[in-house]
């Protein structure tokens, strides 16, 4: 599954280069996966995450654009409210377990608290946490919302009520700021697909080098743990595999979105047992609130494996 994620994520690198250079072709994957593999190789944890964290912040061109278009923030904060269409509700539950499946993946796991063995935190690093785990996922949901009401402001008035393909979303930027809209639209799409590239194909190098007893850490140099590296070199490898063969970069990011809503029970369930265990985390187990929003995680966590299939036959074409 994580493959497939991985896949997704080249496939995005690789229409953000066909938007670049005009050329569109399914092998832009294996330049793609092999500049992955070099960063990989040559860079330490600390620089990939603080690299990326600050090229990503292109992305705040959306919110730019978002404010930029004046939308009707009474009709914005109303559209919050959850609503079923009319039409085609099966598509529609499909979209939301993706999305949800992409916001609670197993991956974000792996991946923060392998980075804090390899930065060696310690206790003194829990507020700090709180605080960019807390700030992170309000930024990455302020630029959904951006994303969102930019393109509610732009499609509808240039026509276009499908998006089958990336090639429509660049108007969400260059409505806005003309031709240097669409430099913004591609870099924030590059940067955002590189980084989870690299998240992706470390998160699983981790999970199998821990899970079986290898040397591990991206700070080692490569012949200190060569198992861990072999892992996410063969790991970029596969993953170009789909792209190279043609399939939709856009519907492979759905599939595998709903396809990680699987695993949610699976991971988070562990999680509450480790949360309420005081050998393993003492004084700073889960109090009564903290437990009672994981088991709503999991109650949601199961309820999305239970429909993720069925929603997947009815209206993920």
């Amino acid at each position: 599954m994580n493959t497939l994620v991985l896949s997704a994520e080249i496939g995005g690198v690789s229409v953000a280069l066909e938007m670049i250079t005009g050329i569109k072709h399914p092998w832009w994957a294996l330049p793609v996966a092999l500049l992955a593999w070099l960063v990989l190789w040559r860079s330490t944890f600390g620089l990939i995450e603080k690299g990326m964290s600050l090229l990503g912040l292109v992305t705040l061109g959306f919110v730019a654009a978002a404010v930029k278009l004046k939308p009707d923030w009474h009709q914005v904060v109303s559209g919050m409210l959850p609503s079923v269409p009319h039409h085609n509700p099966a598509n529609y539950w499909f979209t939301v377990v993706s999305i949800l499946g992409a916001s609670i993946t197993p991956s974000l796991f792996l991946f923060y608290s392998s980075g804090a063995v390899e930065d060696r935190w310690d206790r003194g690093y829990l507020g700090a946490n709180r605080a960019i785990a807390s700030l992170g996922m309000a930024f990455g949901g302020g630029i959904s919302l951006s994303v969102l009401i930019a393109a509610a402001c732009v499609f509808p008035a240039s026509g276009i009520t499908r998006i089958d393909d990336y090639q429509h979303l660049p108007l969400i930027l260059v409505a806005v700021f003309g031709s240097w809209g669409f430099v913004l639209f591609v870099a924030s799409l590059a940067f955002a697909c590189f980084g989870a590239v690299l998240e992706i194909a470390l998160e699983q190098a981790y999970f199998c080098a821990q899970g079986f007893g290898w040397n591990w850490g991206k700070n080692r140099k490569p012949q200190e743990d060569p198992a861990f590296c072999l892992v996410y070199t063969c790991a970029l490898a596969v993953s170009t595999v789909p792209i190279a063969a043609g399939i939709d970069p856009l519907k492979l990011t759905v599939f595998s979105m709903a396809l990680t809503a699987l695993t949610l029970p699976l991971t988070v369930v562990p999680f509450l047992v480790l949360m309420n265990d005081e050998t393993y985390v003492g004084r700073h187990r889960n109090g009564a609130i903290s437990n009672a929003v994981v088991i709503a995680i999991i109650a949601l966590s199961f309820v999305l494996a239970t429909v993720t299939l069925p929603l997947q036959l009815l209206g993920g074409s």
